[in-house]
């Protein structure tokens, strides 16, 4: 279930190198064809009840490879999709009609006479603070037009090209650090190939240390999948072959050169990159209001009835509070939108059977799963956490049954080692630290007197609750809902190649407390035929934003401005 679903790894920071795109150097492989999931699901909304709980049960529970994921996983669910929603539409109607300027007041006008006018009232976000100013938006906006070529220089500390100005980064060096990396992979706008003679006294030192860095961002990239990729044995599946028309076709004593941006195609795009990238983006817009991003400090496990979902959360954006001593614990409120990057990059497998699609419903799949998750957590606002079998026998009363049981085999093999002759307390090492050296160092860990680790028999014969699924340093808030409405709006941003998408799903309340418990007898609350029904989930996405195209930059920033504008109102 862990490969259809992945959990969270750790980031790691990837080292940025300078790219002589002049310079011509050996071809990386050929680039990676762009391709896009576009399935659309249009399940019929049927009541729901405990028995159809457990039918969602089954089928999760008996996903074993993405193979096995179908159109019924998507349909157990009743889930509908549309695609290509303009931004200006992508948050909920009625509260914002248009793009930027939202919360803008006008300035004021040139007094007639000193104190005749006053100055208008700042209109203030959920957490107290005034909205950000137009100047704000103007900085980020300035920024992220940057020709692609002078922020990637001045990410390296490179001159700028003659005739060209030296810019400045002060709010978007972390995205276009991210991006730099990121185009050594895709970015096939400088891609140029020459045929040159083979020359033996040729320098080689340039071109071993490229070879070297691309032989290990393969290793890299395969380790993140969880497999290695051998060379070019075959091509993978769902993608097209690599070219090998250069070889096959260039006449004896010549060689392929190739001068550009690229390092590597993009299936090779370590996964950590892309979510760097993403990140350096949403932390441009969530600073201005007040908020931040967080990585979840535990596994991100859907839960449905007894069973622990594993999805995919690289991070989301929560609130800052404003108290400063909770601010400094690392405590944050929300969370407010959550951030998916995957690094698949086929999604039409040609070698499979014809009409199979099970490669965009597993992505899906993924989305759904990840928002459904968020929309849990959301909903733990006010509520107390119940860890997992407390409060039942099995976690408070011995087992029954008077059989000599001291533990696990692990603990009896080792009280079986023979243990190590006691020192002398006569012999004095030459290099014990004396008790009068340094005393004013602490010697020894801050905790209650006698404190020790437990060994495994130990903690095999506590009884006690499963661990919590709360995370300790969120403090759950629906921020952005409205209180007197059962319907909560998750938010996610998905991003796949060099693309992301802004998803919204409309999920009932009734919805949640149905998969979560299979309770599903809930009163008819809907007074209006023509509303939608609890169990339908409405799912919405924009197009995808082309993080190279600035049109496309642009045109996120505005949909992540009205986003957080919306949700902090």
């Amino acid at each position: 279930m862990s490969c259809i679903l992945p959990e969270l790894t750790t980031l790691t920071a990837v080292p940025s190198i300078s790219i002589d795109t002049s310079k011509e150097r050996n071809p990386p492989a050929s680039p990676t064809p762009l391709d896009f999931p576009d399935y659309s699901s249009d399940s019929f909304a049927k009541p729901f009840n405990e028995r159809s709980c457990e039918e969602v049960y089954k089928l999760l529970s008996s996903i074993k490879k993405p193979q096995d994921v179908s159109p019924a996983h998507l349909e157990s669910l009743n889930l509908t999709t549309e695609s290509n929603i303009p931004v200006a539409e992508i948050i909920p109607s009625g509260v914002l009609k248009t793009l930027p300027p939202y919360q803008w007041t006008d300035p004021p006008l040139a007094p007639e006479a000193p104190g005749t006018d006053e100055m208008p009232v700042p209109i203030l976000m959920s957490n107290g603070s005034p909205f950000p100013n137009k100047e704000r938006y103007d900085l980020l906006k300035h920024e992220i037009l940057f020709d692609n070529d002078d922020a990637f220089r001045a990410v390296s500390r490179l001159p700028p090209h003659p005739g060209r100005e030296k810019i400045k980064l002060t709010q978007s060096r972390k995205f276009w650090a991210g991006l730099d990396q990121v185009a050594q992979y895709w970015d096939t706008s400088l891609d140029q190939f020459f045929e040159r003679p083979v020359v033996d006294d040729s320098p080689k030192e340039e071109n071993e240390a490229l070879d070297k860095m691309h032989l290990d961002d393969i290793l890299d990239a395969g380790r993140q999948s969880g497999t290695v990729q051998e060379g070019k044995k075959g091509p993978e599946t769902g993608s097209q072959p690599e070219d090998t028309s250069n070889e096959a076709t260039q006449s004896p004593g010549m060689k392929t050169m190739y001068s550009g941006r690229r390092t590597g195609t993009g299936r090779e795009c370590p996964e950590d990159v892309r979510e760097e990238t993403l990140r350096g983006f949403m932390e441009m817009v969530a600073w201005s209001f007040g908020c931040q991003s967080s990585i979840p400090n535990l596994p991100p496990r859907l839960q449905v009835k007894g069973m622990l979902f594993p999805v995919r959360q690289n991070f989301v954006i929560a609130r800052s509070p404003q108290d400063r001593q909770v601010a400094r614990k690392g405590i944050l409120e929300g969370p407010m939108v959550l951030v998916q990057c995957r690094g698949e990059t086929s999604f039409h497998d040609g070698n499979g059977p014809s009409g199979s699609r099970y490669m965009e419903i597993c992505d899906l799949l993924r989305e759904t799963a990840a928002m459904l998750l968020f929309a849990q957590e959301r909903a733990r606002e006010g509520a107390t956490e119940t860890r997992p079998g407390e409060g039942k026998w099995w976690t408070t009363k011995p087992r029954w049954g008077g059989a000599d049981n001291p533990g696990p085999e692990a603990d009896k093999e080792n009280t079986n080692k023979p243990k190590e002759a006691a020192p002398d307390p006569d012999a004095r090492p030459s290099n014990k630290r004396s008790k009068y050296d340094r005393s004013s160092l602490p010697f020894r860990r801050h905790g209650p007197s006698g404190s020790k680790r437990l060994s495994t028999v130990e903690r095999w014969k506590m009884l006690q609750p499963s661990p919590g699924l709360w995370d300790k340093k969120i403090r759950y808030t629906q921020i952005g809902k409205d209180k007197d409405s059962p319907i909560d709006n998750i938010f996610m941003i998905s991003a796949i190649n060099h693309h992301f998408s802004i998803v919204h799903l409309r999920v009932h309340s009734n919805y949640v407390e149905w998969l979560t418990t299979g309770k599903g007898d809930f009163p008819d609350e809907s007074g209006d035929s023509s509303e939608t029904p609890w169990q339908v989930l409405q799912l919405r996405r924009t197009r995808w934003f082309d993080l190279f195209n600035p049109d496309d930059r642009l045109e996120g920033l505005d949909g992540l401005w009205a986003l957080f504008s919306w949700l902090m109102r």
